[in-house]
């Protein structure tokens, strides 16, 4: 008899107390990135800058294993300027969630990459970082009307994302609340397949850039892997009011050894209202890895303008309709 209650009053405590045991894990990790740039605008400006390769950054992720398939999770994410050495102020910026996974998949609040954004970052050999970067003409001068604004390229705050399990065939959706403020309502969603060596993806997003104007973002496109190469093509476009957009691009990404080459061509055609603009974007970059965290690198962007001021990088002020272009050399190292 006394076994038995010893045995019953074990179960219960265990019980009581198996939430205190569930697996979970903390990740401190981050992205120091500086390169010496010459950014050509108006004039020539000679920089120490970040992010040329990959975006500095620090952040902290962490999971706890709820039991079942279920679990909980969390992620901060914050911008850094190790030139200046300035992390002041951190608003975690880059990301900010916490979610549910399981084997309905996997929701998500807070601020994070939209499916555009996400999307036109995975279609670009530079990963929309740096001077080569596809974001350079995402936005083409009158695209927004005037008095309007559009802050959701590439992330959203206020929002709440889904994203279905498994791999091959996947989809995402996301609503953010615009919370009283022009550029921060937006909806968007996307599908795609990635499996093998084919990734391929269709995305649509919609922001309220004005009381009665939203910015509509269609983007579709491809990556194939032949070992040899991995090839990448784009096309997106965006329709505001009366202005269009049109965006083009093509590249590739080359490994030989301990390096990895790129390059890409990328133009950008206004149409309606701003049928006058448009901007050609060359950009080629290499890569040496010293280890699998640390990587010395080189780039070189050329934006040539027509009607409009799109540049490589923040420098001197640029004149509508002059090219804009620079080179940088640099370190990148995570952790």
């Amino acid at each position: 008899m006394k076994k038995l209650q010893l045995a019953s009053l074990a179960l219960a405590v265990s019980a009581i107390s198996a939430p205190a045991f569930a697996q979970s894990s903390v990740t401190i990790f981050g992205v120091l990135d500086l390169a010496a740039r010459s950014v050509k605008n108006n004039d020539t400006q000679y920089q120490l800058a970040g992010s040329g390769l990959t975006s500095s950054r620090l952040g902290f992720r962490g999971v706890e294993d709820l039991g079942g398939g279920l679990k909980a999770h969390f992620w901060l994410e914050g911008a850094l300027d190790p030139d200046t050495g300035n992390a002041g102020g951190q608003t975690w910026q880059r990301r900010a969630t916490i979610g549910l996974q399981g084997a309905f998949g996997e929701i998500r609040m807070g601020r994070e990459k939209n499916p555009s954004g996400l999307t036109w970052e995975q279609l670009d050999p530079f990963a929309d970082t740096g001077m080569g970067a596809v974001g350079r003409l995402q936005l083409a001068n009158g695209l927004v009307p005037t008095g309007g604004s559009y802050a959701s390229y590439p992330r959203s705050s206020n929002a709440i994302s889904y994203y279905t399990p498994g791999s091959g065939f996947f989809a995402s959706a996301m609503v953010a609340a615009g919370e009283g403020a022009l550029g921060n309502k937006h909806v968007g969603g996307r599908v795609g397949y990635n499996a093998g060596n084919l990734f391929a993806v269709v995305s649509y997003g919609e922001t309220q850039v004005t009381s009665g104007i939203d910015l509509e973002r269609f983007t579709l496109g491809l990556t194939y892997d032949l070992k040899v190469a991995k090839l990448y093509g784009m096309y997106s476009q965006s329709e505001a009011g009366a202005a269009e957009q049109d965006n083009y691009l093509v590249g590739v990404q080359v490994p030989v050894g301990a390096f990895t080459l790129r390059a890409s061509y990328h133009m950008m055609e206004g149409g309606g209202s701003i049928s006058n603009r448009e901007a050609k974007q060359y950009s080629v970059g290499a890569q040496y890895n010293l280890s699998r965290r640390t990587a010395l690198y080189a780039n070189y962007a050329d934006i040539s303008n027509t009607n409009t001021a799109l540049t490589v990088a923040t420098g001197s002020a640029l004149s509508t309709g002059r090219d804009s272009s620079g080179y940088e050399f640099g370190l990148r190292h995570s952790f």
